[in-house]
């Protein structure tokens, strides 16, 4: 099976050896994606960066020809565990039901000002 990397200029470029995303056959699988907004390079409070994380995944995925609505999988890594109501209350403006599987972690982020970093797996049609 062939692997295509999918880049897009309307996310932050990798700051490392990876691409946005993979995909192969009728998955997309997406690299960790940051709020950072790609113009300034600002982080911003939990609910900037879940805006703009997700914002970010989103384009990505179209890029790839997929949605928000094709996520089957989402994991999601915050720094702190008291931003966890209000990085959901930001996801879920995003995802509608059937809600995509996910898995939560508290985790320490490379860059210190990042307060969540997340990637989903979606599937296509194609």
């Amino acid at each position: 099976m062939s692997k295509t990397a999918i880049r897009t200029e309307n996310a932050p470029v990798p700051t490392g050896p990876f691409n946005q995303a993979i995909k192969t056959g009728n998955f997309i699988f997406t690299s960790g994606q940051a709020g950072r907004n790609r113009d300034t390079g600002q982080m911003g409070d939990i609910r900037d960066q879940a805006r703009r994380c997700i914002g970010n995944l989103r384009a990505i995925l179209e890029e790839a020809g997929s949605s928000l609505d094709d996520v089957v999988k989402a994991t999601v890594f915050l720094r702190h565990a008291e931003d966890a109501a209000a990085f959901n209350e930001e996801y879920k403006k995003f995802f509608t039901p059937p809600l995509p599987a996910r898995s939560s972690a508290i985790v320490g982020l490379k860059n210190p000002d990042m307060l969540v970093e997340m990637e989903v797996i979606a599937v296509t049609q194609e």
